[in-house]
């Protein structure tokens, strides 16, 4: 899907054509990382931003994270330029992930890795902003049922909450990359938009 323009408030609206009810014009928008890079690299703070995130999603490759979706929102997906005469200062991004292949084969050492090491080298929000100066968080699509709804309710209305308002906007929906190929491309595609 096309990521729609900014609503009256300088947000990504909750949903198009007039139908909330319709799954396909709801947030979160379905699009590529060349669609993010396409519509929001309008500045070189903007396209550090990008090239933050386009790291860490290869770091997130990298440690087998190839399986999920992320939700990108904040700042970044609003015309903060417009509404308060500034750059965004980060990119706000909830990883939903199925877990890498070598804990699909053998769980059970899943939830002791995650807690020791792997959610502070993938998901910690005060490393990972410092290093790609991306606000990461996480949902494991592999949890119990209980566990993947809550969270899911949380990070999704959360997300979609306009800070400080009542209204509601809306969110984008990348697919983690599964080819190390794209992490080259997308780089390209943001010096090409802005050079950095």
């Amino acid at each position: 899907m096309t990521i729609p323009d900014f609503a009256s408030n300088g947000c990504l609206p909750p949903f198009v054509n007039g139908n909330p009810t319709n799954p396909a014009h709801r947030s979160p928008y379905d699009t590529s990382m060349f669609q993010v890079v396409e519509r929001f690299c309008s500045s070189g703070e903007r396209a550090k931003l990008l090239l933050g995130l386009n790291e860490y999603r290869k770091h997130l490759f990298e440690g087998g994270f190839v399986s999920g979706s992320q939700w990108v929102d904040g700042s970044f997906v609003e015309d903060v330029e417009a509404k308060h005469n500034r750059p965004p200062s980060d990119i706000d991004v909830v990883t939903l992930f199925h877990r890498p292949l070598k804990y699909q084969i053998d769980q059970a050492t899943w939830v002791d890795d995650y807690q020791k090491t792997l959610h502070r080298e993938f998901f910690d929000t005060g490393r990972m902003k410092a290093t790609f100066r991306c606000d990461t968080y996480a949902i494991d699509l592999d949890a119990g049922a209980s566990s993947l709804v809550r969270d899911t309710v949380y990070w999704g209305g959360l997300f979609s909450d306009i800070r400080g308002s009542t209204e509601k906007k809306g969110i984008l929906c990348i697919p983690l990359a599964v080819d190390k190929a794209e992490f080259f491309a997308v780089r390209d595609a943001i010096g090409r938009n802005c050079n950095v």
